[in-house]
């Protein structure tokens, strides 16, 4: 279910909360981000991440009209989701692995990537060496598209994309 419009949007999972990121989630998401397990899986966080890169990315995501949300287990920071440009993209602290939050985070963000506008389509990506994601967009309806070659900052090298697309219902 996706609560409210604007700066104070939350999106409520029956397990979870996100929320729009603050600067006051700058130290949680840094200790998330440290963990070279989740950062290897993102495209654009560096490793080591500074906790001055993380406030930098809160701040200038801010202002944007996408939604870049901090997970919220109870009060805890588990992890970031966002829908940005059509395209919906998560990741969760290792503590949290293997309980299906990802699917819960990845099914309210399609939810709300639908009733935020007129997408004809939401989009994923993910690294083809991530097949628990790949499993995540799969079994929520997404169908491969295309794959190409990207940079991860985090490995400093190029990597196969899965591109995936789901058409709105």
């Amino acid at each position: 279910m996706t609560q409210g419009q604007g700066a104070g949007d939350v999106i409520v999972t029956p397990r979870l909360r996100i929320t729009r990121q603050t600067p006051d989630d700058a130290c949680a998401l840094h200790a998330i981000m440290s963990d070279w397990d989740v950062v290897r899986m993102t495209g654009t966080w560096p490793h080591p991440v500074s906790l001055d890169f993380v406030r930098d990315r809160i701040a200038t995501r801010m202002d944007e009209a996408a939604f870049f949300g901090i997970i919220r287990d109870g009060d805890l920071p588990v992890g970031t989701g966002q829908f940005a440009n059509g395209e919906i993209g998560y990741l969760l602290a290792k503590t949290h692995w293997g309980r299906g939050l990802g699917t819960e985070v990845a099914r309210a963000l399609v939810g709300y990537g639908f009733d935020a506008g007129d997408h004809p389509d939401i989009r994923g990506r993910v690294w083809a060496d991530n097949p628990a994601s790949s499993r995540i967009l799969t079994k929520l309806g997404f169908h491969e598209v295309e794959r190409t070659l990207d940079e991860n900052r985090a490995r400093q090298t190029r990597l196969v994309t899965i591109h995936y697309r789901l058409a709105r219902p």
